[in-house]
Parts: C-alpha cells; sequence; structure tokens
C-alpha cells in the first residue's frame, strides 16, 4: 500500500545499478500516492495490487524479498489453502522494518516468529548488528540465517530542513486491542499515558513543539477521541520521523530510525514494570544499553526535553557510543550490501 521502506529501497537500487537476469517486480496499490510516478519510472515492473499480475507473480515467484512477512504479500489473513500454501513455500528475504532490540522476543505474542513456530520460509534475515542477532539467536534462529548489511531504508532516513518536533511514540499494546476496537479507549493504559504527556508538555509550554505519534493500529481511535489536540497528532509514523528533533518511546524501535537521522533520542519508563509484566518478558533495551537518557516520571521528561533543547539536540557521546553496539552501520550502504548478497547468491 505504500512505497517508503526497505523494499523499495532494495528495488529501486537493483532496477538502477544492476544488471540482473532476473525479472524484479514490485506489486502496489493503485491508490498509493506513490504508484503515478513508480509505474512511470518502471512500465511493467511495477504490478497493481490483486490484480490477475499480482496473482501470477507469487506462483511465478523464486524469492519474496520484503519488509514484511510473506503473508504481506498478498492479506494479512488467507483462507484459500493452495495461495496460503505457495505464499509460504517461497523462500523471504526479510528486509524488516525496524531494529529488533527494544520490545522482547521472548513475549508469548512473537512466538509465530521463531524459527521452530512459524510456518514462513524465512531464507534470510536482515539484521543491524551482532547485539541484534543475539534477539534472533534467543527464538531460535543460526548466524547462517542472518545478513548483517544494517537496513536499506536507514540509507535515506534524513531530517527536513527546520524540523523542530518532539515525537512521543508509545509503543503497540496488544492486549488493549479490544478496548480500543470497540471504542473503550479512555479504559486503556495507551491513552492515559497520552493524556498525561500532552498536559505535561501543556503545563511546561512545549505543547505547539509535541507530536503524538500513535501505533497505526491505534492511531484512528486517537484521532477521534482527542478531537482538542488533532493539531497535535500525527497518523503517519514515516512522516513524523522526518520531522521530530526529539523522540521519545517507551519500546518501540522506531527510536533507533530516529536517531539515525539526528533526533535526540529520549526513552520514557514510568510504565516499565507494568509493560515488562504485560509483555511477560523482559526487553533487551534496558538501563546499561540504552542509547538515550531514560526518564522515569514525567518531570525528569520535561527537563532532558529541554536539556536537548538547551544543548541544540546533540547526543552525548556515551550515547552515540551505545547506539553504534545497536546499529553499526553509518555510511549509507545498507542497501548496496544488502544487493551483493543478493547477485551474490544468485537471487537477483
Amino acid at each position: 500500500d505504500k512505497a517508503d521502506e526497505s523494499a523499495i529501497r532494495v528495488y529501486d537500487y537493483v532496477q538502477e545499478n544492476c544488471q540482473t537476469d532476473s525479472r524484479n517486480y514490485f506489486i502496489l496499490n493503485k491508490k498509493s500516492s506513490a504508484y503515478p510516478a513508480l509505474k512511470a519510472k518502471y512500465g511493467k515492473g511495477i504490478i497493481p495490487k490483486y490484480s490477475l499480475r499480482h496473482y501470477l507473480s507469487i506462483f511465478n515467484a523464486s524469492y519474496f524479498i520484503s519488509s514484511e512477512l510473506s503473508n504481506h504479500v498478498l492479506n494479512d489473513r488467507l483462507y484459500i489453502d493452495h495461495l496460503r500454501e505457495r505464499i509460504m513455500s517461497v523462500p523471504l528475504v526479510f528486509l524488516q522494518h525496524g531494529i529488533m532490540f527494544a520490545k522482547p522476543v521472548d513475549n508469548p505474542m512473537a512466538f509465530g516468529f521463531h524459527k521452530d513456530k512459524n510456518q514462513y520460509n524465512i531464507y534470510k534475515s536482515v539484521i543491524s548488528s551482532e547485539l541484534e542477532a543475539g534477539e534472533f539467536y534467543k527464538m531460535k534462529y543460526d548466524r547462517e540465517d542472518l545478513i548483517l548489511t544494517g537496513l536499506a531504508t536507514f540509507d535515506h532516513a534524513k531530517l527536513v530542513d527546520g524540523a523542530d518536533k518532539i515525537a512521543f511514540m508509545p509503543t503497540y499494546r496488544y492486549w488493549e486491542e479490544g478496548l480500543i476496537y470497540t471504542n473503550r479507549i479512555e479504559e486503556t493504559s495507551y491513552y492515559r499515558v497520552l493524556i498525561k504527556i500532552i498536559k505535561s508538555f501543556e503545563e511546561a509550554g512545549l505543547l505547539d513543539r509535541l507530536l503524538i505519534v500513535p501505533h497505526n493500529k491505534f492511531s484512528q481511535y486517537v484521532y477521534q477521541n482527542l478531537p482538542q489536540y488533532k493539531h497535535i497528532i500525527s497518523d503517519n509514523p514515516s512522516e513524523a520521523l522526518k520531522v521530530s528533533k526529539v523522540f521519545i518511546t517507551d519500546y518501540s524501535s522506531a527510536i533507533y530510525d530516529a536517531q539515525y537521522r539526528g533526533a535526540y533520542p529520549i526513552f520514557y519508563w514510568e510504565e516499565k514494570d507494568y509493560l515488562i509484566r504485560q509483555y511477560k518478558a523482559i526487553p533487551p533495551v534496558n538501563e546499561e544499553n540504552a542509547p538515550g537518557p531514560i526518564a522515569y516520571n514525567t518531570q525528569e521528561l520535561i527537563r532532558i526535553v529541554k536539556h536537548a533543547i538547551e544543548n541544540q539536540y546533540v547526543v552525548e557521546d556515551e550515547y552515540k557510543e551505545k547506539y553504534l553496539k545497536i546499529n553499526s552501520f553509518n555510511d549509507n550502504q545498507n542497501t548496496k550490501r544488502i544487493t551483493d548478497f543478493l547477485k551474490e547468491h544468485q537471487i537477483i
């Protein structure tokens, strides 16, 4: 439905820089704002979503190369056995859409991705550091299942000129889906933490700088239930990252994307114990390795935000060093490394 993550970066690079024997296609919804330009540029290389060619491409594919798991090549849930079996059998080069070093991978809701439990034919997964590789080992993957290249999307990760927003992006809380989808969002901890942050920034005179970035699955409901704050709510995390000079989260991996762009990272862990109880597992990012300052209440949070502003958003050296252990690459050559691997293994 969109063309703004690693898959389109790899496709662009292959089309523009590589001579290959393979036939490479990118599937995109005609309603996407990127569709006209990409269709004009690549012609038949762009396949309209849900077209006959889309279905044929699934049965013709030797590999899937995607930022998402294989089922997303068509739909999130699929009940046509023959088609589902085909999707599950095609080898996937998993580009990831974030560094897997935030929420715990050993929580029960993540078991579907564990190597010994998932039904996908994951041939290789992109990682950004040996530290991140440790998270895959917890899920029974071997080193040979991983390619250390960095995320392709990071090669294009930048802040826009004049970026000055302070983004707050609490992570997805799957256990509150039922309440949110039945219009009982005000009963959730997700809603309460948003209100708490908004009020704190309002009292500090920083509300005009604040940008609330709800998780995609919750954004519509947040927007509907906070009409008085619509002007500070973003329903597009990709766009929010471009304008945010400070990025605050509890356990969203988007903070690593923000830091790569040049944003000042802050971890807000007032609800840390509650989140760990709900995850039923301990997150890998902690007090020792977090690549940014930690706030345990809103008073500390506002103090750190003001410190970042006063110091022109310069990230301290200790946090830079910790960040490089989580994301080892800063040369904007991730896409080339991925493509070199694809060529070397005759995938393209």
